[in-house]
């Protein structure tokens, strides 16, 4: 493998652009349409795997060159490709939460202090976020991903120094191997079926798998450089002296000659003509094949993947290998992989991977905010608009910001000293307002920050409100009822309504209570299914429980075909089962609302469906930012409910 490598001139391997261009794909497509794509965050592991290939060739060809990990250029270059971009990023992100939208800045100050420290992994990890729960998210929770890169370029020059040392023997590789090894194993230990792998996931220890692989990959390929050091450059000629003085240039001496390649290529065997190993001819013919395949098996991943079991107990450490296999055989001299890999777009989004991963969540959050208020018609257009503002965002980095400070210095961004030209001026000039404006922006974004989302404190008063009601009505709403009679399927009022529900059914109390009065309303925050047997068996017992029973539990859960078995055993062939649907870019959605569908279909006697999601997408603008519960005070949710028992009761009965 090590004689095999291809590279371009700079040191930038060809086709790794371009797989970093699908991975991000994937990744962003997780993040703003996740029912679209539920596996995309096997992404960051194919960007992991990358990640430690490429900082290992770079630390172990410093090594081969020097026998030095020459820290003092390594820190520097790595700090300028992480810093400049995060300091714009974060002013800016933080003014527009506080221009646009509040809930952007709930918990914000300490998310800047460990981004900026490269911690924010166990920082989310110690507060209980949850990357995969996105009721509330955090402005700038996707970049745990940075922190665990942060730790790793700490730890990779150490690794790659012991290596070094031990190069003789064969127990360089094992280094990376081993700890690859215990990385997945402690992803596999520590996760727990069922519960949340936020600590699996965001750990460093648990999750470097693809970047100690990356790294292992890397000894490999770079192995013919420490092998066989450059030698010494020889003059292609000789120049001798003239009676008079000057010089008489005299032809080369036909021998071998020794010319030096740029750092950054690969010498491969000159004109003898040596044939090569057998084992260098079959990998070159079988990588770009297993390239290919383990390409194929990525993106199934990424389209048919779910947060489950699988994922943290295998699913992660397959992904990471075929990451490997994926690098080695798109690099492969002369694999056609490399023909697929440099299409353009994609190695344009490779080459701008970085800003575009730091710039389109924080946009997606703000746009899933506007655009319901900006475009009341319903249509792609939160999409659209994080699309826009990325390019915009990431064009703007990249010219003003990552690109000066990567050619000159981080300095030079904000002050250019050193043989300005008239563009570099004016760059600097706006760069400096920008960013003068941003701080100010920051400031009073952090010092106005909402401890709670405007969506959450809303739904805790509504759990107020809605307890003290059926505290002080506790006589009408909870009376006994009798046995209700054979259901004739005329329009219920609310005191013939029992409904139990979560956040969204709690956010919906007051327009239920409007359109049905007297309804006994039973809801509470990030509830389930799993509760609803349990409260329907408490009003039986009581007698409470009235012959129309709604509930709405599809928000925080998957839910089955023998669940709702359950609840409709419980509550007899005499009461009317209300299933209303969810809303919302989950991924156990889709399929949870199509059992509730073919459920209703199966039972069309006493189980009716809402279509919830259906009038949610249609009214975008009475959504709260969050883009999943209505606003309070909106009577949506009832009037779905209630046009939808208008249909039943009337349609043949």
């Amino acid at each position: 493998m090590a004689t095999t490598a291809r590279r371009q001139f700079g040191g930038h391997y060809i086709g790794l652009d371009g797989i970093k261009g699908l991975a991000l794909i994937a990744i962003v497509l997780y993040h703003c349409m996740q029912q679209a794509l539920p596996g995309g965050f096997y992404g960051v592991d194919v960007f992991f795997t990358v990640s430690g290939f490429l900082i290992g060739v770079s630390l172990f060809r410093s090594l081969a060159r020097s026998g030095s990990l020459n820290l003092a250029r390594y820190i520097p270059k790595r700090a300028v490709r992480l810093y400049p971009a995060l300091f714009l990023l974060i002013p800016v992100i933080v003014s527009a939460g506080w221009l646009f939208d509040h809930d952007l800045l709930v918990g914000v100050r300490d998310q800047i202090i460990t981004v900026l420290l490269g911690c924010y992994n166990w920082y989310a990890i110690a507060g209980g976020q949850s990357y995969f729960d996105q009721m509330n998210p955090q402005v700038f929770r996707h970049l745990w991903f940075i922190g665990v890169l942060m730790q790793f370029y700490v730890v990779v020059p150490l690794l790659a120094w012991v290596m070094w040392k031990i190069r003789r023997s064969h127990l360089a590789a094992l280094i990376p191997l081993a700890l690859a090894a215990g990385s997945g194993y402690g992803m596999w230990a520590l996760y727990r079926p069922g519960g949340d792998p936020t600590r699996v996931y965001f750990g460093t220890d648990t999750h470097g798998l693809g970047l100690m692989l990356g790294l292992a990959l890397a000894w490999w390929v770079t192995a013919s450089e420490r092998n066989h050091p450059r030698p010494k450059p020889v003059p292609r000629s000789v120049r001798s002296a003239r009676p008079d003085g000057g010089a008489v240039p005299v032809p080369p001496v036909p021998m071998p000659v020794s010319v030096p390649l740029p750092d950054d290529v690969t010498q491969q065997p000159d004109t003898l003509h040596v044939p090569e190993p057998l084992r260098v001819r079959v990998w070159r013919a079988v990588a770009p094949v297993l390239a290919f395949l383990s390409l194929i098996a990525l993106v199934t991943m990424a389209v048919i993947g779910k947060q489950d079991d699988f994922a943290f107990r295998g699913g992660i450490i397959i992904s990471s290998l075929l990451s490997v296999l994926l690098i080695a055989g798109t690099i492969c001299q002369d694999s056609w992989m490399q023909d697929l890999m440099v299409f353009l777009p994609l190695k344009a989004l490779g080459t701008y991977s970085y800003g575009i991963y730091l710039w389109h969540w924080p946009l997606w959050l703000l746009a899933r905010a506007l655009a319901p208020k900006l475009f009341p018609v319903p249509g792609p257009w939160p999409l659209a608009m994080a699309a826009v503002l990325t390019a915009v965002a990431v064009t703007i980095s990249w010219l003003m910001v990552e690109k000066p400070a990567a050619s000159r210095s981080a300095l030079f961004v904000i002050l250019p000293l050193r043989k300005p030209g008239a563009a570099h001026i004016i760059r600097a000039v706006i760069v400096d307002v920008l960013l003068v404006a941003s701080v100010f922006g920051a400031a009073q974004g952090v010092a106005n920050a909402p401890a709670k989302t405007a969506m959450q404190m809303q739904l805790e008063e509504q759990a107020r409100q809605l307890e003290a009601t059926q505290k002080k009505e506790h006589v009408l709403i909870r009376h006994h009822v009798p046995q209700p009679p054979k259901p004739k399927f005329a329009m219920p009022t609310g005191d013939e309504i029992t409904a139990i529900g979560d956040s969204v059914m709690l956010a919906s109390s007051d327009g239920l209570s409007s359109v049905f009065p007297g309804i006994q309303t039973d809801a509470e925050v990030s509830r389930s299914i799993m509760v609803a047997p349990e409260l329907i068996q408490n009003d039986l017992a009581a007698g409470t429980l009235r012959q129309w029973v709604l509930v709405g539990l599809g928000t925080n859960s998957a839910i089955t075909a023998d669940q709702l078995d359950q609840i409709h055993d419980l509550i007899g062939p005499d009461r009317v089962l209300v299933l209303v649907n969810a809303h919302g870019d989950r991924t156990w959605i889709p399929p949870t609302n199509q059992v509730l569908a073919d459920y209703a279909a199966a039972h069309p006697d006493n189980v009716v469906l809402v279509d919830w999601d259906d009038a949610a997408n249609a009214n975008p603008q009475v959504l709260g930012s969050d883009g999943i519960h209505p606003s309070i005070g909106s009577d949506i949710y009832a009037q779905a409910v209630k046009q939808t028992l208008k249909r039943w009761t009337g349609e043949s009965r």
